[in-house]
Formats: C-alpha cells, structure tokens, sequence
C-alpha cells in the first residue's frame, strides 16, 4: 500500500478526530497492520539504499547501548563523485558494531526512497508541516537512546520486526528547537519523565504518534527492528514574531540608538514593547502571517523526463 494522504497514514483512526482529540495533547498507538507500510524499508530496501554509497557521517550514525560510535570507528575515508573526501561507512565495520548490538540511524531517508517521500508529502498536505523521515535499525535487547522528549511531533511507523515502547506520564509544554531545550541533564530528565503511563508494542504498520515533549524510549525485544520517525514542525508564534520584527525594521524607533542613561532604559523598553504591538496588529503583518501555512513548506520539485510534448 502507498502512503500518500495523510488520512490513510493514520487509518483506521479517523484523522477528523486525530485533529480533534489527539493533536498536541497526547498519546496515540494505532494498529494497521503489515499490510499498510508492505517493504517500504525491509531487509533488500534498507540495502538498496545503504550501496547507493551517498551514506557519510553525517547522516549515517551508529550507537551503541545509547553511546554515538565515533565516526572514524566504522567510517574510512574516500572521494565522492564529485571529487570531494568524505568519511564513508565501510559495511564490514558496520556489521561488527550490528554484531555487538549496535543501532543504525540514516537521516533523511526520504531523499533516497520514493514510498517514504511520499509518506513526508502526506504530513506537509496535511499538516502544513515541514517534516523528515529517518530510519533506526535497532538489535535485539540493545536500547539505543534514554529516556527523552522530542521538540517536535514525531510519527514513529514500524516497518519490520517489533519494538516496545514506554510512555511516561511528563511532557514539557510546547518545547521548540531553541538551545533552552537542549542538552537537559540526565537527573532532570529523571526528575521531569514521571512514572510509566504505558507500554505498547509497535509490529508491522503500526503507527505511534508522540506530541512534543512527552518523555518515552524504547526498546527492540524480538530479534531486529525497524522502524521510521518523522519529525513534524508546524509553524509556531515564533514564526510570526519573525515577521513582526522584519515589519519592525521599517520602523525607526526601532532602529534609534539606545539611551545612554541606564535609567531611561525600562521607559525606553516600555515604549518599545508598545510600538512592537502596534507592528504586530497591524494588517500587512497579519497578512504575512496568515501565508506561514502556504509558504511554511515549500514545493518539493521532482523531475518527469521524458514525458512526450502535449
């Protein structure tokens, strides 16, 4: 079956609903079978794509019980096609660390495979959402990463084997990609996640959706498992304040030099922030942001060579 729709992504669960109920709020677990994602990355396609040879070590990583393996490990260097060196995974490095238990993860995988392009397209259609897909080889019994949260949405689809997953009961409000969310420390995490609010087992089709911030980790139990995640960013008041503050340029309050007083500044500010709702209400801003959802996911182009002359 092809994904192309954001409707049959979610099927048999009623994306009416998902919108409704689900969307940011919480949780969802839906069953679809194996039918529904058929080899989209089994065993051959995950090799068809590993020797096309555009893996570096950048968007090929290894980690080992939630240890990154150093690049240079399973990496050696080579020149590219366009006679550029670069470190490449070299596969009988890579298959010892799989030996030993270690996890796969291509990046962006919907640059190289067509049927997971067009499960991306499905969430910019419907979602407004910017969106890429990696993919995680995880061995049996060898849990890749810690608890943690994600600071966007992520849609986790199983593609081979099984993989189980915890669910805790903290999730942080509306995390962005903002250095703040970052790099938090192992105890605070501890501290933040809560106690376990669920374990679900993901075979086959199934689809797991995680709204931002929500602490989870999972763990491969039965022989092999693969499964893609999709991080999905939709655009946020943040975006808008970019607009806000570009409008604000034009403005030449805001561009005057500071006080030189220290003591007029908490004045200064105060006008400021006035002028700054003003930019903000006015309607070329407000036009502006109402194309965020238009313009927030640019067109993929795709070639159709060789189409015969209407």
């Amino acid at each position: 079956m092809a994904i192309t729709d954001f409707d049959t992504l979610l099927a048999p669960f009623p994306a009416a609903q998902f919108f409704d109920e689900v969307r940011g709020r919480q949780w969802l677990h839906i069953e679809g079978g194996a039918a529904k994602t058929g080899n989209t990355l089994d065993w051959p396609a995950l090799n068809r794509l590993m020797n096309m040879e555009v893996g570096n070590h950048q968007n090929f990583l290894m980690v080992l019980d939630t240890k990154p393996v150093p690049a240079q490990n399973f990496c050696r260097q080579k020149i590219d096609r366009t006679g550029q060196p670069q470190m490449a995974p070299v596969p009988a490095l890579v298959q010892q660390f799989l030996d030993r238990g270690a996890s796969l993860v291509l990046n962006e995988v919907e640059t190289l495979e067509p049927a997971i392009r067009g499960m991306v397209e499905a969430f910019d259609q419907g979602l407004g959402a910017k969106c890429s897909g990696n993919a995680y080889i995880s061995q049996n019994n060898h849990q890749a990463f810690d608890s943690h949260f994600d600071r966007t949405d992520v849609f986790a689809v199983q593609t081979l084997g099984s993989k189980r997953w915890r669910i805790y009961e903290g999730q942080l409000e509306a995390p962005v990609i903002h250095a703040r969310f970052s790099n938090m420390p192992p105890q605070e995490i501890q501290r933040l996640k809560g106690k376990v609010e669920a374990e679900i087992i993901m075979n086959p089709g199934d689809v797991l959706y995680l709204p931002r911030g929500r602490f989870h980790d999972a763990l491969a139990t039965e022989g092999p498992s693969i499964h893609l995640s999709f991080a999905v960013s939709e655009p946020k008041g943040l975006d808008y304040l970019q607009i806000v503050m570009d409008e604000a340029v034009g403005d030449p309050k805001f561009r005057e030099d500071l006080p030189l007083d220290e003591a007029d500044l908490p004045a200064y500010f105060d006008q400021l922030a006035d002028r700054l709702r003003e930019v903000a209400r006015t309607s070329r801003a407000k036009e502006r942001g109402r194309t965020l959802r238009r313009n927030f996911v640019p067109p993929r182009p795709a070639f159709s060579l060789g189409k015969p002359d209407k």
